[in-house]
């Protein structure tokens, strides 16, 4: 038992920086929860969630400490990243501690930049159901972005694996922290039927409804952060990789197209997601240098 816990003390010794980060990151959004929910019965719940995340991820530093093998090492790597799919649709517990949702100020700036609402005349103009799935597809992309983000460093970079899943896993945690402060659901929740009906496609889009089902909330709508990463990962492309910058652009001009298309953004989110991508990797690049860990 005493040898266990010395080994336990001893990979505490050796977190690396995206862990120190994953670790605060978990401390500052639990006291956002804790503010915003206080007294009601979930609170609990989320804190009880929250502990078994922190005593899976020690299960994973340990394993890995333990047991040298691939597995291992992706898991020890990727787990802030898998997790962050989780963190993203809890932040609508918290999104609106500060303000109220800002949707009736996008939904205007919108119709007082354009003459119309794009998120939803778009699909409106654009009803076929081949660019709907075209579009549901690229909305999708933003998942196998992040997969194959850290497939390729893993792969091809394994000596910048650690310092760019950093910036990507800082970088998510960031966007979710901003939603506390900027809160909006975006127009499929915003809007009221049949302006909120997303467009028909064939397959892609019982897909993402079902993503959207279990996986999106009324939150995190400005800025994208689905727009934000993606240009933060081509940003990093193109000083890495520039055969994949080159496949990544028009993936990602796609999805940007995507996100108003199926009513997710406003396209003032999306501006702002690109405007805020490079400040967030650099706020993210800061950070990596002054957090202490390996």
């Amino acid at each position: 038992m005493l040898n266990l816990l010395t080994k336990y003390l001893t990979m505490l010794d050796k977190l690396k920086k995206t862990d120190i980060f994953f670790l605060i990151y978990i401390s500052i959004s639990s006291l956002l929860i804790i503010f915003s929910l206080w007294g009601e019965d979930m609170l609990v719940h989320l804190l009880l969630i929250r502990l078994i995340i922190l005593i899976l991820v020690f299960g994973i530093l340990f394993f890995h400490k333990q047991v040298k093998s691939k597995l291992s090492d992706i898991l020890r790597e990727a787990y802030p990243l898998i997790l962050s799919a989780y963190f993203y649709q809890e932040t609508v517990n918290y999104n609106k501690l500060f303000f109220s949702n800002l949707d009736p100020y996008l939904e205007k700036a919108d119709f007082y930049i354009f003459g119309i609402q794009p998120a939803i005349s778009f699909s409106e103009c654009i009803s076929n159901h081949l660019f709907s799935e075209l579009m549901y597809f690229s909305y999708f992309t933003f998942y196998l972005l992040i997969i194959g983000f850290f497939l390729i460093y893993y792969l091809q970079k394994g000596d910048k694996l650690s310092k760019n899943v950093f910036y990507l896993t800082a970088s998510l945690y960031l966007f979710y922290l901003i939603f506390a402060i900027f809160p909006s659901a975006g127009p499929q929740y915003f809007f009221e039927s049949p302006q909120n009906i997303l467009p028909s496609a064939y397959i892609f889009d019982n897909i993402m409804h079902l993503v959207q089902k279990f996986g999106e909330q009324p939150t995190g709508a400005f800025p994208s952060s689905h727009v934000g990463i993606s240009i933060i990962i081509l940003i990093l492309f193109r000083k890495d990789f520039g055969n994949y910058f080159k496949i990544a652009l028009p993936i990602v001009f796609l999805l940007i197209l995507s996100t108003v298309y199926i009513k997710a953004h406003y396209v003032v989110d999306v501006v702002a997601g690109i405007v805020f991508a490079p400040l967030i990797l650099f706020l993210s690049k800061k950070l990596y240098n002054y957090l202490p860990g390996k």
